[in-house]
């Protein structure tokens, strides 16, 4: 997906909102505020929108010093999450369909992100909209179909918070059948952004192999991912990406990869011919391998 004209406000918004975030006064806020209004007019329309948004975060830790201003708010959200586990696991084992189900929450946990100014609020009330809310794009029937015929999947993670309702989905993917599978996170901490230290704190380590993409920007860049990483997402029989960045990185390959997102800002409505907050369980495209 490349990068509108729309997308850049909301650059200049997140620079606030993390130079805010740091820590530092209102002399550092302009600061911040200046140079990433110097550094738009330099940057590609061609690049997409976590691509540019990784050199803005980048700036912004340069400039304030801080180069996890999001880290307490992951660790509340990981907590709150991880209070709510018990809930969410008895939801799902009472329901009619328990990967279905699973697969709703997990779409729901997306809707745990500080970095768009999106709507992050009380974990309860995300649940409760999930169930009463299925994907206005649905493509369960298929990734069920998918799941049935792997082996090996990747799962690309997110957010903080947002991984403990991964991990109940991969517990629920585990039941179906036998499965290999690997969940990345991000190499270091950006945004609130997932981190292996993250992933073991939730406890994902027990029901996938955990790996770094190799790279810290926010959503899966395949140029600048690891080896390791790259050899797993191409020997994938089924990926599954989680969040609105990565369907903006991943929108235009052709590997099997299932979208699992809440529609964050009016570009990305646009282009799902959705409305922003809907849920989406969307199939890339069906590729023979």
């Amino acid at each position: 997906m490349r990068t509108q004209l729309d997308c850049i406000p909301c650059f200049l918004r997140q620079a606030l909102e993390a130079a805010r975030a740091a820590g530092s006064d209102e002399h550092v806020h302009r600061r911040v505020l200046n140079s990433v209004a110097r550094m738009i007019p330099q940057l590609s329309l061609e690049l997409t929108p976590p691509e540019i948004a990784h050199q803005v975060y980048r700036l912004i830790y340069q400039i304030t010093g801080n180069s996890d201003p999001y880290h307490q708010a992951k660790i509340e959200a990981n907590r709150v999450a991880l209070a709510l586990y018990p809930r969410l696991k008895g939801v799902v084992a009472n329901s009619e369909d328990a990967l279905r189900t699973a697969c709703n929450l997990a779409i729901a946990g997306n809707s745990i992100d500080l970095a768009p100014g999106s709507y992050h609020g009380d974990i309860n009330e995300i649940v409760e909209t999930a169930l009463a809310s299925p994907p206005v794009i649905d493509n369960y029937p298929d990734f069920k179909n998918s799941i049935h015929n792997s082996k090996r999947i990747l799962y690309l993670g997110d957010n903080a918070g947002e991984i403990v309702f991964d991990r109940l989905l991969i517990e629920e993917l585990r039941k179906v059948k036998e499965l290999e599978v690997i969940f990345v996170t991000r190499e270091r901490p950006i945004i609130n952004d997932v981190t292996l230290d993250d992933a073991i704190l939730v406890g994902m380590d027990k029901v996938a192999r955990v790996i770094s993409s190799g790279s810290d920007a926010p959503t899966t860049i395949l140029s600048q991912c690891s080896s390791e990483m790259l050899e797993y997402y191409h020997s994938a029989d089924t990926i599954i990406a989680k969040g609105y960045v990565n369907y903006e990185s991943l929108d235009e390959e052709t590997e099997n990869i299932f979208f699992f997102l809440r529609v964050k800002c009016p570009v990305g409505a646009k282009l799902l011919e959705a409305e922003v907050g809907d849920s989406v369980l969307k199939q890339q495209r069906i590729v023979d391998k």
